[in-house]
């Protein structure tokens, strides 16, 4: 059983369990990147992506997940968007 819960989350990425949705837009918002990567998994799409935010010429990256899941691709990207300026909005000095 253990073996099969590993093997599925090396899988994910690699096609139709575990598809990325990558190929959505990013989106500035406060000085951050936000880029919606919500994966398709037996459960629907994930709520998932990166916040990138430029600090001394470095970019730093958070990537995020969160619970929720989507029946639709267009939903999900639309739902993490509005959860990463949330987590934005929360944090005071950036990443």
């Amino acid at each position: 059983m253990v073996f099969k819960f590993l093997k599925n989350q090396l899988k994910k990425g690699e096609g139709s369990q575990g598809e990325k949705g990558h190929g959505s837009q990013s989106i500035e918002y406060e000085g951050f990147t936000i880029t919606p990567t919500p994966t398709k998994s037996a459960g629907g799409w994930t709520t998932e992506g990166d916040i990138a935010q430029q600090i001394d010429g470095e970019t730093r990256t958070e990537h995020f997940i969160r619970a929720e899941t989507h029946t639709d691709r267009e939903q999900a990207i639309t739902h993490t968007i509005t959860k990463a300026k949330r987590i934005i909005d929360e944090r005071s000095g950036g990443l």
